[in-house]
């Protein structure tokens, strides 16, 4: 496993931001021109860099770029991870097609749209498109496709002017929009066109209330219509939409139909949500669902290895629990191939999945593990992973409000510090008690033996002289 501090180093190094020759230190008294940070405020700035000047001088004036350089990387690294083309590369090509070819035209729009002072009729010069009264059977799907787009509007880049709206429905030529995203679906049989009506209608269900929608239309009902097209001609997207929508319904037998359908051409998410279904059971559905903690865990298995992170973080929490709830173990029958007699081993595997879910940067995963190493109660204290992984929770999470309690938390301690040898739990009854490694300046120890012993059986790779 690689150590969480060599991730940290490694990052720093690539963003240039670990100089030696550089500033070791931000004057406390120069904060008040501090430009709040991430999603922090400037006090809860201030806070964090007292900390820091406190327990690692030579970090507090990188703080305020390094932090944000990290996580605006992270963030882009989940996001591409995350992406509709990330999630379809293991289903059926043609989907994947469709997602690269609207995207393909979402640019050539948004570019035609910036460059003519967002007018769609320059816009439309700009891209040689056909008259708007063409009729659609003379269309190309690429043509429909733009005319639906343009006429839609993007409202993220202003293009109504003024604040964008909450629902797509609002803009002035929706119905038109509309009309082309049809077509594209019954003609060509584009089944994204139909996906993102379904999106459509569904962010107006759930930001408006329905309030853009014509009289008697029901935006949830026609949202769950759109991705049921979208999904009976096999879009594991929509599949897994129309799984969602019966499980947010109860209608669990028909989600687990649905999942099925989507886990099997290896989209994540569906298979995340089986795993969450069979752990946690339904005893008002009929027939009734058991909890079938070996399905639980097949799944989850199956979405962390489609790179989906909340599938390792939920393992790690399943097998925490088996550590340490006997109730809970009861549930695990015998016969199931992950049954041990030994809590300890639930413990190791629990330890496992963490570490997996925390290379994809999963936020709660690296807070977890963070406490069982700020903690006494689990044999592996080690205040120094403790705060690497909630300075990694925090970069990833952009400064969360959790993330930022945690690594304060863990940073504070009065200045106090920890013997960083392993296995040693010794810390300082005053301040600047320890010695300081020489080479890095960051690692203390109680003692000479243990500086000793921890150079030749780690620090010795770490240390950055």
């Amino acid at each position: 496993m690689v150590l969480i501090e060599e991730i940290f180093e490694k990052a720093c190094e690539e963003t240039n931001l670990l100089n030696p020759d550089g500033p070791t230190s931000t004057p406390l008294g120069k904060q008040g021109s501090l430009k709040p940070f991430m999603n922090l405020s400037r006090e809860q700035c201030q806070i964090l860099l007292a900390l820091y000047h406190v327990v690692d001088p030579s970090i507090e004036a990188k703080v305020p770029i390094l932090f944000p350089e990290m996580a605006r990387k992270f963030i882009e690294d989940r996001k591409e991870r995350n992406s509709n083309l990330s999630k379809l590369k293991r289903g059926p090509e043609v989907f994947t097609q469709e997602v690269l070819n609207l995207q393909e035209i979402q640019k050539a729009v948004s570019a035609a749209y910036i460059a003519n002072d967002m007018d769609l009729g320059k816009a439309q010069k700009y891209l040689n498109m056909k008259p708007r009264e063409t009729p659609m059977d003379q269309l190309t799907v690429q043509e429909v496709l733009t005319q639906g787009l343009l006429l839609a509007g993007f409202r993220d880049n202003g293009v109504n002017g003024g604040e964008a709206p909450k629902s797509p429905l609002a803009a002035p030529n929706f119905r038109e929009a509309k009309a082309y995203y049809d077509y594209a679906f019954d003609k060509f049989n584009f089944s994204l066109a139909a996906v993102q009506l379904g999106s459509f209608y569904f962010h107006e269900h759930k930001e408006c209330q329905g309030r853009h929608c014509l009289e008697g239309e029901d935006p949830e009902q026609i949202s769950f219509d759109y991705y049921l097209k979208a999904a009976e001609v096999g879009n594991p997207m929509a599949m897994h939409k129309v799984g969602w929508y019966y499980d947010q319904k109860g209608q669990w037998h028909k989600a687990i139909e649905w999942y099925n359908k989507t886990a099997d051409d290896g989209y994540p998410d569906s298979a995340h949500n089986l795993g969450m279904i069979y752990q946690e059971g339904n005893a008002n559905v009929t027939p009734k669902l058991e909890v079938d903690l070996d399905k639980a865990i097949e799944y989850y298995t199956r979405g962390l290895q489609y790179g989906y992170g909340p599938s390792g973080t939920q393992l790690g929490r399943l097998f925490f629990q088996l550590a340490t709830d006997r109730e809970f173990r009861q549930k695990l029958p015998s016969s199931s191939q992950y049954h041990s007699s030994e809590p300890q081993e639930y413990f190791q595997t629990a330890i496992s999945y963490f570490n997996q879910a925390n290379h994809l940067l999963e936020v709660e995963s690296l807070q977890f593990l963070g406490m069982i190493y700020g903690s006494k109660d689990f044999g592996l204290y080690n205040i120094d992973s403790a705060q690497n992984l909630f300075e990694l929770a925090f970069m990833a999470s952009n400064g969360s409000q959790r993330s930022f309690e945690l690594l304060c938390k863990k940073v504070d301690s009065e200045g106090l510090k920890t013997c960083a040898a392993k296995d040693c739990e010794n810390k300082e009854t005053k301040k600047d008690q320890f010695q300081r490694c020489g080479g890095c300046k960051k690692k203390y120890y109680c003692s000479r033996l243990c500086q000793i012993e921890d150079w030749k059986a780690r620090h010795k790779k770490q240390c950055k002289k």
